[in-house]
């Protein structure tokens, strides 16, 4: 408070000034309340006159951005390779005259799981293709077929694609494949005659024969089981799985641990993915990496097949069909990653090795890493439905409880 302000407080005394009379205060009062009234009615009347105020643009805040697995997925994607998000899968390999319906894939469902085509009742194509084990058995090896040595089942997943069946190639066509395993002394053992009686013996077969491929009983031929099962086959296709996921937008697919496996996967370090190419990761070729073993593979079938080459086989649900390689002598994905960081057979001094085969030094977390993305391949929702009993009235292969990862 300023010396000024305090003397006209005070009055020239010093003493607080003190009014003349009751009234004065109270008029002044009413003369200021009188003059406060006007001056607010001039400035409501001239801010009803005036125009309306424009609000001032501010800038908007920056938008947060949400963590959608599609908008983090889709950037996670655009660093990949582009093999990597290749989802085109080839043609499915069928022949003109077995067109794939319902009905056939039905009837090649209860045959496929049914004993009763083998000579002693007591084997079905899924004791071998088992569908618990990615349609394999477990085993390193199968008896020995004419011909050719023993070999590890291989899987029927994603069948459907492959132009050259069995390990060395030697079958083109599913229908021709079911031949084999049915009639070989060392498998089923049944003859064709064997077969087409026991099934017309059978009112349910003969109505699903009919179904599938018309004229009744006559429809109950050797032929017509080999074309049902090829059906049926072409059916177990693995296209959903978590690897197909997290290249299609969803980030949370995959852990950590398995994109570094992702990127080694597809790192020309390591070369996995020129022979295992997306979507199938198979290839269409046959390969010498160099496993001991006196099998001729491909030279075994075709003149100009390399000796110990084989078919590159798909990695699609690689991990429910262990154990690996044509001879079924690495037991775990971790075997496998570790046998290629060896640089596979070369590393014996074989000579014939397929030159992508040189070898490549990772620490032991980048091996595991590597056999963890092996995992992301597994989609098995394509499972068919194994009957309770097969139509023959014979038990069914039980099923196998396999730990997931």
């Amino acid at each position: 408070m300023n010396d000024d302000y305090g003397r006209r407080q005070r009055g020239s005394s010093g003493k607080p000034a003190v009014a003349a009379s009751r009234g004065a205060a109270p008029k002044r009062l009413r003369g200021l309340n009188v003059r406060l009234i006007l001056v607010s009615l001039v400035i409501v009347l001239a801010a009803c006159s005036a125009p309306a105020a424009q609000p001032t643009a501010l800038p908007a805040p920056a938008a947060t951005p949400t963590a959608t697995p599609t908008a983090i997925g889709a950037a996670s994607a655009s660093a990949l390779p582009p093999a990597a998000l290749n989802a085109q899968f080839p043609p499915i390999v069928a022949p003109p005259d077995n067109p794939t319906t319902p009905e056939k894939v039905e009837l090649g469902r209860q045959l496929f799981f049914d004993p009763v085509l083998s000579a002693s009742n007591g084997m079905s194509c899924a004791t071998c293709h088992h569908p618990d084990l990615g349609f394999s058995n477990g085993a390193p090896i199968s008896a020995p077929r004419a011909g050719a040595p023993g070999r590890n089942v291989p899987t029927l997943w994603n069948v459907a694609y492959s132009r050259h069946l069995l390990w060395d190639g030697r079958v083109e066509s599913l229908e021709a494949q079911a031949v084999d395993p049915l009639t070989l002394p060392s498998e089923m053992a049944a003859t064709p005659q064997g077969i087409e009686d026991k099934l017309k013996a059978i009112p349910a077969y003969v109505q699903l024969f009919d179904a599938a491929f018309g004229g009744g009983e006559a429809a109950v031929t050797f032929d017509n089981v080999a074309r049902a099962l090829a059906a049926f086959q072409r059916t177990l296709l693995s296209h959903d799985s978590r690897f197909d996921r997290y290249v299609a937008g969803d980030a949370s697919a995959l852990t950590v641990q398995e994109q570094r496996g992702l990127a080694l996967f597809f790192s020309s370090q390591t070369h996995c993915a020129e022979c295992h190419q997306p979507p199938t990761f198979a290839h269409g070729t046959f390969r010498v990496i160099g496993v001991p073993s006196d099998d001729p593979g491909r030279a075994g079938v075709s003149p100009t097949g390399l000796r110990g080459a084989f078919r590159v086989p798909t990695l699609r649900n690689v991990a429910r069909s262990a154990p690996y390689m044509h001879n079924g002598s690495l037991a775990t994905l971790e075997d496998v990653v570790h046998f290629y960081a060896q640089g596979a057979g070369g590393a014996d001094g074989q000579t014939t090795v397929d030159p992508l085969l040189k070898g490549f030094d990772l620490s032991g977390q980048e091996l595991a890493d590597l056999a963890a993305f092996m995992w992301t391949l597994t989609d098995e929702s394509a499972l068919p439905a194994v009957p309770e009993q097969a139509l023959s009235g014979l038990p069914v292969p039980p099923r196998i409880i396999v730990p997931s990862r």
